[in-house]
């Protein structure tokens, strides 16, 4: 096994952590088109849609900027003193049963080093640096490809959910009022509806700080009050490939009911313009959703969980 250097990442790491990720791309095609085209005739815009900011060196380096501004840092892999693998790890912070813990949000390892042990390294990394912030455990949402790896390092699954379609319509409750400038998340909230990563994450395609045209230009609105007495805050956002629809959010205490949110999101999202709303739900709550809404399946994900060892 090669001899793996684990270290904080820092913003002249940039072209590195990009060409990290480029790596396992085998043909880059036009946003608009859907064509195959080389590399050098994407804008930046095109790079982005092809998987996110690390695909071009100038928004890898604002990412990067913000990740380090917010920390904890990102951390890369190195071989020889090649960078070899990237991973980013997030503080996130909900009452339980969601809890403290640290979220992986990117685990990448360069197409001629996988299987020798990159992102194992990385892992251990993640593991210790979450027991010195003093936080019981990791949660992740790994691709389908990759839940062998996880299941090996002892991660489990811990939530499951569904993205399901919903009409818009209906009128939206008293008690709601827009917030025009970001307060971070809710932390005495739990994310509820939307969860693809982790509240920490999650919040931040409310409040980009990404000022790319075609991201950044998407209609938001994120709301905060009550709903029956129980505290929460919404969010819509534009969606990118159809701008009829609108993904959505919800925060609120951990035992509350989905329904008002739910209801809620549907006729905020009519008011807006939208004709349907995608809902990211925990299938646990899915039979009592169903009573009440005509849900319309789109697909599935889960989060996953490892407990860190004292």
């Amino acid at each position: 096994m090669p001899q793996i250097n684990v270290r904080p990442a820092r913003l002249d790491d940039a072209a590195a952590i990009t060409a990290v990720h480029c790596s396992t791309v085998d043909e880059w095609r036009d946003p608009h088109t859907r064509q195959a085209v080389p590399y050098a005739a994407l804008d930046l815009f095109g790079r982005w849609y092809s998987g996110g900011p690390w695909m071009s060196v100038e928004l890898c380096a604002i990412h990067l900027n913000a990740l380090l501004r917010a920390g904890p840092a990102p951390l890369v892999a190195e071989v020889d003193g090649r960078i070899v693998g990237e991973a980013e790890y997030h503080i996130n912070v909900e009452p339980p049963p969601f809890g403290a813990a640290l979220h992986l949000s990117v685990l990448y390892v360069h197409q001629d080093w996988q299987q020798q042990g990159v992102g194992r390294a990385l892992l251990d990394a993640g593991l210790e640096l979450a027991r010195q912030q003093g936080l019981p455990a990791l949660t992740t949402q790994p691709e389908p490809d990759a839940r062998a790896f996880y299941r090996r390092t002892r991660f489990v699954p811990w939530l499951a959910a569904s993205e399901m379609q919903l009409a818009a319509g209906g009128t939206p409750p008293p008690g709601l009022s827009r917030l025009m400038e970001n307060p971070g998340p809710p932390a005495a909230l739990a994310l509820r509806v939307g969860r693809y990563q982790c509240s920490a994450l999650d919040w931040e395609p409310l409040w980009p700080t990404l000022a790319l045209p075609g991201w950044s230009d998407l209609r938001r609105w994120v709301w905060q009050g009550a709903l029956n007495g129980v505290p929460v805050a919404l969010g819509l956002r534009e969606q990118l490939r159809d701008p009829q629809q609108a993904d959505g959010y919800a925060w609120l205490p951990p035992a509350a009911p989905l329904t008002p949110a739910v209801a809620a999101l549907a006729a905020l999202a009519a008011q807006a313009g939208f004709i349907a709303v995608d809902l990211l739900l925990p299938d646990s709550a899915l039979p009592d959703l169903q009573k009440t809404f005509a849900l319309s399946y789109q697909t599935s994900l889960e989060i996953w969980r490892r407990e860190i060892e004292k």
